[in-house]
This record gives structure tokens, sequence and C-alpha cells, in this order.
């Protein structure tokens, strides 16, 4: 026996696929956008996530740079300890700088064509620091 479809049932059935379909694309597609890649160095550094509403600690011996994490919905702090320069990727927002190192060191950030943009003397201070145009951090 043969099964009649009324043509209103089979309108409403593809619509209510294609309404499923299209929503499970579109919240693809969202949650895509807004997820964003965490800040990172190379060569790697110890980095911790700082406590919500606290500020820079960065012990003797360091230099240290605080950056907005989009993923982790707080400031990730990162310590430079081995004299080198260290690439930036994903350091898109403000956060400080504090210069902890012994003996003078100066560090100093650079910009897309390795332009200084800023140094840091080993002062103790708390520098805001827009790490938007920087692409790279010598500590020493």
């Amino acid at each position: 026996m043969r099964t009649k479809r009324s043509f209103l049932g089979t309108v409403g059935t593809v619509t209510l696929v294609l309404a499923s379909a299209l929503t499970s694309g579109t919240a693809q597609a969202a949650s895509s956008a807004t997820s964003a890649a965490s800040p990172t160095t190379s060569p790697a550094v110890h980095s911790e996530l700082l406590p919500a509403g606290s500020g820079i600690v960065c012990s003797s011996g360091n230099f240290c740079a605080s950056v907005w994490d989009p993923n982790a919905g707080r400031f990730r702090v990162f310590y430079f300890y081995n004299c080198a320069r260290y690439s930036l990727s994903n350091w898109n927002e403000w956060g400080e700088a504090k210069n902890s190192q012994t003996g003078g060191a100066v560090a100093r950030i650079y910009g897309s064509s390795g332009n200084e943009l800023a140094s840091y003397p080993a002062d103790g201070g708390v520098y805001a620091v827009n790490w938007g145009p920087v692409y790279s951090i010598r500590n020493c």
C-alpha cells in the first residue's frame, strides 16, 4: 500500500530541514569568527594567567610582559629570562611591561621592519604598552 503525503506536509518538512542546516552553519561561522588565538612567543618562554584584577608581578632577573589572552578572558604574563630576541604572535592588545633584570639590562621592543619602538630600563617600573605594532622583544 502506498502512503499519500500532503503537499503542505512535504513543504513543512523541507522547510525544517533547510532551516536546521542554515542555523547550524550560521552558528559554526559565528563561533569560528569569535575564537582568537592565544598570544605566544618564539622561542617559547614560561607564561601564566594573571588572577583577575591583579597587575603584573615580575621576579628579579626577568623582563615581564602581560597581554590580553582572548581565549582565557584574562591577562597572560610572559617571563623573559634568557638573553635573546623573541618573536611575538597574536599580541593584539594593550598590556604592561616590567623590567626586573639585573646589571642594568635594557629591554627593547621592535616593529615589523625591525625598527625599535621603545626601550625599558631595569628600573622596576611598570609601563603600559600597546602590543599591536610589536613584532619582537629583545630582553637584554
